[in-house]
């Protein structure tokens, strides 16, 4: 079945990400060999680590959309997740001008391969799950990599710290899609928000989503195992 889809929203997510992806870049002008060092705020990952796997993981979307103009369906990782571990684990002591070339160059590939796009659109792409989804959920799922895990790198001197580093146009973007999602799981889809999320700020709501914010007494959302 042919893919369809809403030009007017792919339009809106492809500006949102190519402003993210600015932002992301004008806050790493202040990188240094130290903050490359430190832990991040995810488990057992330093900096290192969060900006090789966004360099990395750009580099995976352009390779999913050129295969998709190409009419094939690849996997997002040459050797999939193992591959991917590796490659991060092999380039995460890179120096801090070395990642931010590496995050630059993967930036301008990707949003070249998304500009140069025409069937690829309508067709599939197999991501590192081995789940397979449209093209069009492409834009979206890097936007999202970029805005959470540059909130991921825990770096204050660079406004990179947690959901309060993400841009005001993608949590409102993202909120409305992932709360959407949150709906849909209950009966009838009328399942709303817990009411300890719903009195939280735009951002903190989305990290709840997103498994990247914790409130007490309530369980996490589960939506991105």
């Amino acid at each position: 079945m042919e893919n369809t889809f809403d030009a007017t929203t792919i339009n809106r997510q492809v500006e949102g990400l190519a402003a993210s992806h600015q932002l992301f870049l004008e806050r790493l002008g202040g990188l240094t060999n130290d903050m490359v060092a430190r832990p991040s705020l995810l488990p057992e990952w330093s900096v290192g680590h969060v900006l090789a796997h966004i360099a990395q993981q750009g580099d995976s979307i352009t390779r999913l959309f050129l295969a998709a103009e190409l009419g094939e369906v690849v996997d997002q990782y040459e050797g999939g997740f193992a591959a991917r571990v590796a490659a991060i684990e092999k380039t995460a002591s890179l120096s801090a001008d070395e990642h931010v070339a590496g995050v630059r160059r993967s930036i301008y590939a990707l949003e070249g391969a998304i500009a140069s796009a025409r069937e690829g659109w309508y067709g599939s792409a197999r991501m590192v799950s081995g789940v397979e989804v449209p093209v069009t959920d492409l834009p979206l799922r890097r936007w999202r990599e970029v805005e959470v895990h540059m909130g991921d790198l825990g770096l204050a001197e660079l406004q990179c710290v947690g959901p309060d580093s993400w841009s005001l146009d993608y949590v409102r973007h993202d909120l409305s899609v992932m709360t959407m999602q949150w709906k849909s799981r209950g009966s009838m889809g009328l399942t709303d928000l817990p009411e300890q999320i719903r009195t939280q700020s735009p951002s903190m709501r989305l990290g709840w989503l997103l498994g990247r914010v914790i409130i007490d007494g309530l369980a996490p959302a589960g939506l991105m195992g």
